[in-house]
């Protein structure tokens, strides 16, 4: 324990002020830091960690999906302000969106035993949103990263499933959650005193059904009923029996003298290339903010990032970078013509800036959409910006999604292309509910209502409460009976009615 309030302590210790900001990539990862030796070794581990969980997963090595983009700040500290006043508390935090799929951690810290563990917590978020998005409980969300978090590498194998030595505290002094709301509870539901235990819980409930003898194929059975749409204490109550015996062995499992793990043998990934290159003083002043426009910002945030924005591209004139952030920090606020003058600005500086491009177009097509303006000709040339962002990078998701939008903004049925490019932007990023949700209506619009039903699944089977969730559920009853009754026609936008209240697009998932 001694150790751990040691760790805790040197990630205090902040970085020098004006340091250089770096960026590494790998085939799967993206880092930024302001360490090079030490994004590039975190880079490294990551790369050897997700080769082991792609080995125990069997999930393809594809490479047909936005990198993950890793920010490596200087403290926690750090981290808090990128994250913004949402929560407290926080070492790290994930979230996808339209926008990026970015993970935020504090630098490393040199010890052995807890220098991955908010790195690998965040990256097996990502794992499991990305690469197999359907519905999960808030409780194995977080205790499946809390489960890989801890897994340590040794030359030739690995070691997955060890004790949570950072949780031992909250596990031992905190007020242990009843079972029933550890299994139906989000974290942000919790009081203060309750979220550590939440986290240390569900990381010792994971372990327990993962070895468990006697519990064998409850985990699988039990996230089977879940996506069946079963609630989630009857979903626990049919795969774990009683609950109240659950509760009493979970904490005999806490008391055992020891616990099992993994050991499997493991080999970095061959040939591993990193390419490494130092990034202008511009672009590592304004990283916060690149953070916070990333994760997505709150209106009282909005107003004061712009401020910031202005003050470096006025300080840096002509930075491609900065402009670029200050045009979507603009459009947040629905600045237009400033949006419009930062793009412009961006683009003369860098031609090919995909992100500079499209905000050059949203500057045009949001204020037609908020007008309700259906004038073809003004719509065509926002969208000609459109297109350029997605000709500078066609394996950005965000363009393609923009382009199916500006038909709907126009009052157009999009054509084929751009359902297809939806559908490309989903592949891209599969665990945001901003593209899934455009493109299930896309399909039964279509007449593809098995289709349709199958994007929706995720959203449907939700186990958090809210409008889309519950909207997604009506709706993929309506088509599954469409189906049933081989029926040709259903009024899809007399569905859509159940979506009518906006919601977060993917929930941050922040390591505490």
């Amino acid at each position: 324990m001694r150790a751990f309030f040691a760790f805790v302590l040197s990630l205090l210790l902040a970085a020098p002020a004006n340091a250089a900001w770096f960026k590494a990539e790998t085939d799967h990862f993206i880092f930024y830091g302001t360490s090079a030796k030490g994004i590039q070794a975190d880079a490294l581990r990551l790369e050897r960690f997700d080769a082991l969980l792609r080995q125990l997963s069997k999930i393809p090595d594809d490479r047909s999906t936005v990198k993950l983009t890793v920010f490596v700040l200087s403290d926690i500290t750090a981290v808090q302000r990128a994250l913004g006043d949402r929560t407290r508390n926080v070492a790290g935090f994930y979230t996808a969106n339209a926008s990026n799929v970015i993970a935020v951690v504090p630098r490393t810290t040199g010890n052995s035993e807890f220098e991955d563990v908010v790195l690998f917590h965040e990256y097996a978020h990502h794992l499991m949103l990305h690469y197999f998005p359907t519905a999960y409980p808030a409780w194995y969300v977080e205790g499946f990263a809390e489960y890989l978090a801890t897994t340590q590498f040794t030359p030739d194998t690995a070691k997955v499933g060890l004790v949570a030595r950072h949780r031992a505290y909250e596990l031992i002094i905190d007020s242990t959650l009843p079972i029933e709301m550890l299994l139906t509870a989000h974290s942000s539901e919790l009081k203060k005193g309750q979220v550590g235990n939440f986290y240390g819980r569900a990381w010792l409930l994971t372990h327990f059904l993962s070895f468990a003898p006697d519990r064998a194929g409850q985990q699988r059975r039990y996230l089977n009923l879940i996506n069946e749409g079963v609630p989630l204490l009857d979903a626990a109550t049919q795969a774990f029996g009683d609950l109240k015996k659950l509760q009493t062995d979970l904490n005999k499992y806490l008391n055992a003298s020891r616990i099992s793990y993994l050991s499997i043998k493991n080999t970095p990934a061959p040939d591993l290339k990193i390419t490494l290159t130092e990034l202008d003083k511009a672009t590592g002043d304004s990283m916060i903010e690149r953070i916070q426009l990333t994760r997505g910002t709150t209106p009282q945030e909005r107003q004061p990032i712009s401020a910031r924005l202005r003050q470096l591209s006025s300080k840096y004139p002509g930075n491609a970078s900065v402009l670029t952030l200050l045009a979507e920090a603009e459009l947040d606020l629905g600045q237009y013509d400033a949006a419009s003058a930062a793009a412009d600005a961006a683009i003369k500086a860098e031609p090919t800036n995909a992100r500079a491009l499209l905000w050059r177009g949203l500057s045009l097509a949001n204020p037609l959409r908020k007008a309700r303006d259906s004038d073809q000709t003004k719509w065509k040339t926002a969208r000609s910006w459109i297109v350029k962002a997605n000709r500078a990078n066609s394996e950005d998701p965000l363009p393609l999604y923009e382009y199916f939008q500006s038909f709907l903004g126009e009052g157009r049925a999009p054509p084929k292309v751009a359902i297809d490019g939806l559908g490309k932007a989903v592949t891209l990023i599969p665990q945001s509910t901003q593209y899934r949700m455009p493109y299930a209506f896309a399909l039964a619009n279509q007449g593809d209502y098995a289709g349709a039903a199958n994007v929706l699944q995720p959203i449907a089977n939700s186990p958090h409460k809210g409008s889309m969730t519950r909207g997604a559920k009506a709706m993929v009853a309506k088509l599954q009976e469409a189906i049933a009754r081989k029926e040709a026609k259903l009024n899809i936008a007399a569905l859509s009615k159940g979506f009518d209240e906006p919601e977060e697009d993917a929930p941050t998932s922040p390591a505490k």
